[in-house]
């Protein structure tokens, strides 16, 4: 008799990403922006100083200080993460039981679902209106008739873009007591409406940041957090004891130490993202039947087409050795450089035209 998989993954795919070489890539969300010379020559000197024989910090103190500072929230309320996946994982195995309910949206990022269905939650999807935008007083409802102990969305929202406003955020934690609200803010950077300073203030908020969008700290897999001291220090009880090695722990310290350059990082993303949706808007009211733009409060825009064209202009693109991102009948351009930006749009038109 031999070895068998569980049920669970015997038909698991791995993830994978788009491989090779292309001359653009606008398909992962990352940031177009290069690291300054200067900045790259304090993270060897930073890392030359390790001593990498020696385990890392495992609380990630420093981190959390400067990122503290920088988000204004108290580091007793962060808790460092490789990458926004391993809390995520966390959350639905520990903070969550076995067959608890977890609520998701959809369309969002799909790797929500996954973790629970690794975790053994019971995974209940809540489906966004016609605009991609998420009803409260249905959601609320949901939660409330299934007895959901977590529901977790994006916001903005990845892939469409669409942002859930401030306030009603916080009506949906106001409105379910009893159940976690976590709120991934991995584009939030890119809008004005985030819940972060609100996390001490309810005891059943979690927001979640990321290094790799705003910060072109992709490479790094450094993920934040942020709840109330209670919520953290069971985040900080579960997750494995080193579990962010030191070289990530001293260059997101030295980042979070620059403001200046991550918020004038900031301002030129949202300025490539402003041209890329303005530029691929005016392409949507040429050609009304053929396409369809969703306003954008992230750093990439979301494309509806007729049943079969988006694939055939993401086969066309990568022909052309530029690379987006294809979902079903759907397209996501992440942002790029005003040449990069311009490039696609081109390839764009041409193929809707």
């Amino acid at each position: 008799m031999s070895y068998t998989l569980n049920e669970k993954v015997r038909n698991l795919t791995p993830y994978e990403p788009i491989a090779g070489s292309y001359r653009i890539r606008l398909d992962a969300n990352e940031s177009f922006l290069e690291l300054t010379p200067k900045m790259k020559e304090k993270m060897a000197a930073r890392i030359g100083a390790l001593h990498l024989n020696r385990y890392p910090d495992p609380a990630a103190s420093a981190v959390c200080v400067k990122a503290g500072g920088y988000f204004h929230v108290r580091p007793e309320c962060i808790t460092v993460g490789n990458g926004s996946d391993e809390l995520l994982t966390l959350i639905t195995q520990t903070l969550m039981g076995k067959g608890e309910k977890l609520v998701y949206t959809t369309p969002d990022f799909s790797m929500y679902r996954l973790y629970g269905y690794l975790a053994e939650n019971e995974c209940i999807g809540f489906t966004k209106d016609d605009s991609f935008r998420i009803d409260v007083d249905a959601l609320i409802a949901l939660i409330r008739k299934e007895g959901a102990r977590t529901v977790i969305f994006s916001n903005p929202c990845n892939p469409t873009g669409v942002g859930l406003p401030r306030e009603e955020v916080l009506r949906l934690v106001e409105g379910v007591p009893d159940c976690l609200v976590v709120v991934d803010e991995a584009y939030m950077d890119f809008w004005d409406q985030s819940v972060l300073d609100c996390v001490e203030k309810y005891d059943n908020l979690m927001v979640l940041k990321t290094c790799s969008k705003a910060f072109s700290m992709a490479g790094i897999r450094c993920g934040l957090a942020f709840a109330n001291p209670v919520l953290t220090n069971a985040l900080r009880a579960v997750k494995s004891p080193y579990n962010v090695n030191a070289m990530t722990q001293a260059v997101a310290e030295l980042m979070f130490e620059s403001p200046h350059e991550l918020n004038q990082a900031i301002r030129c993303i949202i300025e490539s993202r402003d041209w890329l949706y303005a530029a691929v808007r005016a392409l949507a009211e040429r050609f009304p039947e053929k396409l369809r733009v969703l306003p954008t409060a992230a750093n990439f825009v979301y494309l509806q087409l007729p049943e079969g064209e988006a694939a055939r202009i993401f086969e066309g693109m990568k022909e052309n050795g530029v690379v987006i991102r294809r979902m079903g009948d759907c397209l996501r351009i992440t942002c790029g450089t005003r040449e990069e930006n311009a490039e696609v749009v081109r390839l764009l038109e041409e193929w809707i035209a």
